[in-house]
């Protein structure tokens, strides 16, 4: 596997989802409420490969890792914007955006799956705190 190939063609899903959220235009708060996992009543979920990407650009989170947070969120913000997973640019408070946002995120994350099998890459899909590594 290449591995810089597969970010290559992950970024370039990213970007296009990114396009379709810019004619969209759903609102964000910037509230962190989307990093609150149990306060919300959400779970992230991510593919290995996602995962590894997030890892190998931004590291593993350091120091205490409070229950249903996510590890990255950083004074209320993403504190790895640029490298964040599918789900993360998904999802969004904004109540007129809710009703597009399953159909989205089904059909980009096939678009990720496409990537897994494109490069070779087992399909691993999981809650993201459980499989992010101790």
């Amino acid at each position: 596997m290449n591995r810089e190939a597969a970010y290559r063609d992950l970024e370039a899903v990213y970007g296009e989802l990114a396009a379709e959220l810019a004619a969209l235009r759903p609102l964000c708060e910037r509230s962190g409420r989307c990093c609150r996992f149990k306060e919300s009543g959400h779970q992230l979920w991510t593919t290995r490969l996602e995962l590894d990407y997030l890892v190998d650009h931004e590291g593993l989170p350091t120091g205490a890792r409070p229950e249903g947070i996510c590890p990255y969120l950083e004074d209320g913000l993403c504190g790895v914007r640029d490298h964040r997973m599918l789900g993360c640019r998904i999802y969004f408070c904004d109540p007129a955006y809710a009703s597009s946002m399953n159909p989205l995120y089904e059909r980009f994350h096939r678009k990720v799956k496409d990537v897994h099998q494109r490069h070779g890459i087992p399909y691993e899909y999981a809650e993201f705190l459980k499989a992010l590594p101790p």
